[in-house]
């Protein structure tokens, strides 16, 4: 099931303004390879390139597949063997997030656009000040690694959190950190 306690960590960055409202929780299959399909009425589909990713759609690449996911000047990239499902809220705040079961899921977007955004696993979260970071999730634990701007991990179990910056990992994994966040 998509909410399994084994995946550990969320975190949170950046949303675009789109022009045209009717396109606003959209995203675009802008690049594939390999095996990817989508959630529909309960059964797995193909994606095909240039597809609409409506709201709350699954999406899951399987062992030789890739997707980039675009949306105005943001990208979600996903490597093989991934699962995720995206949910936008609009208003005042807009607030996209993708919720990752497991794999890894790369994002970027544009530091002027960058609003609240936020990828999750079901018991952490981290909040993005930056705009380029990649998670990797799995049936012992997650890593947050980022390449540009900082984010903020946060432990919900244990209501812990840390900053990290360009360069360094956080890590939170029930075997080798035993289940707290570790900085390298």
């Amino acid at each position: 099931m998509f909410f399994s306690l084994r995946y550990v960590l969320a975190f949170a960055t950046a949303c675009a303004f789109l022009t045209t409202s009717a396109l606003a929780d959209d995203w675009i299959a802008s690049q594939l390879r390999g095996p990817v399909q989508q959630l529909v009425g309960g059964q797995w589909q193909t994606l095909e390139r240039g597809s609409a990713i409506p709201d709350l759609r699954m999406v899951r690449t399987l062992v030789a597949g890739h997707v980039t996911l675009t949306r105005g000047e943001e990208t979600l990239e996903l490597g093989p063997n991934t699962q995720i499902q995206i949910h936008d809220t609009g208003g005042a705040k807009p607030f996209t997030t993708v919720k990752q079961a497991y794999g890894t899921v790369s994002v970027e977007a544009q530091v002027e656009n960058v609003q609240h955004f936020a990828v999750e696993t079901p018991s952490r979260a981290a909040v993005v000040k930056g705009t380029r970071f990649t998670v990797i999730s799995g049936s012992s634990g997650a890593s947050v690694s980022v390449r540009r701007g900082h984010v903020e991990v946060d432990d919900h179990r244990n209501h812990t959190h840390v900053t990290i910056g360009v360069g360094q990992t956080a890590t939170i994994d029930k075997v080798k950190t035993a289940g707290q966040i570790d900085v390298a």
